[in-house]
């Protein structure tokens, strides 16, 4: 409340704002739990492409020493490494699957409490919106008395 010489203008209070914080708050730990999924996503893909490119690298490598002639021991090592990469690759590909699940259904939550913080931002915006035609209304009859109370001095 702010008091003004003989006027005492109300200040305007959302009855809802520790709602409205709480909502950001939550809202903005779901949004950094999405964006640490999706930097997982980012990284395990990274992995991928480094093992595929590597299990590339293997096969030319292998192919190069079958041309020239090597040992059959040589070739079963290839071989063993490029089931072994082959295996990582599958549990990538598993860890990708499982964090684009888990992202799907952050996702799914972030849209919803941005939706409730953005509901509660429009009904405070309304809120305000009327406060501040209330505010006007009540300066112009101030305004209004006061000319009046002039005029009737005046006389």
């Amino acid at each position: 409340m702010i008091i003004l010489g003989d006027i005492t203008v109300k200040k305007f209070a959302f009855a809802l704002d520790k709602v409205l914080e709480f909502k950001r708050q939550y809202e903005n730990g779901i949004r950094n739990e999405h964006a640490a999924i999706m930097h997982e996503i980012k990284i395990q893909e990274e992995a991928f492409r480094e093992l595929s490119d590597k299990d590339v690298e293997i096969r030319l490598q292998m192919k190069q020493e079958q041309e020239i002639g090597c040992q059959i021991l040589r070739i079963h090592t290839y071989e063993n490494y490029l089931e072994y990469l082959k295996g990582e690759m599958f549990r990538v590909t598993q860890r990708i699957k499982a964090l684009k699940v888990k992202e799907e259904k952050k996702r799914k939550e972030l849209i919803a409490a941005k939706t409730d913080t953005t509901s509660l931002d429009k009904l405070k915006e309304k809120k305000l919106e009327e406060y501040n035609k209330e505010v006007q209304k009540e300066q112009e009859q101030l305004v209004e008395e006061f000319v009046n109370h002039g005029l009737i001095i005046a006389r």
